[in-house]
């Protein structure tokens, strides 16, 4: 039997409210948001709108940590 949607997402938005960290509780507040999406006209848009988020996250933090792979190196 499935989870109802409403039951998800309580615990979706719980799961973020005691995430340890920012980066987990984003993730948690990307999941509600898909749930939420899920089985509406807008459920395709907010897909892509997170997808991009992630993507634009993976860029960053892949600059990120090159640049301070070259200030190590500098340093050195």
């Amino acid at each position: 039997m499935a989870i109802p949607k409403k039951r998800q997402i309580l615990e979706a938005t719980i799961n973020a409210q005691v995430s340890q960290n920012y980066r987990d509780c984003q993730e948690w507040i990307n999941e509600t948001l898909r749930i939420m999406a899920k089985g509406t006209k807008h459920e395709k848009d907010v897909n892509w709108a997170l997808e991009v988020c992630n993507n634009y996250k993976s860029l960053w933090t892949n600059q990120s940590t090159h640049i301070k792979g070259e200030m190590q190196n500098e340093l050195h």
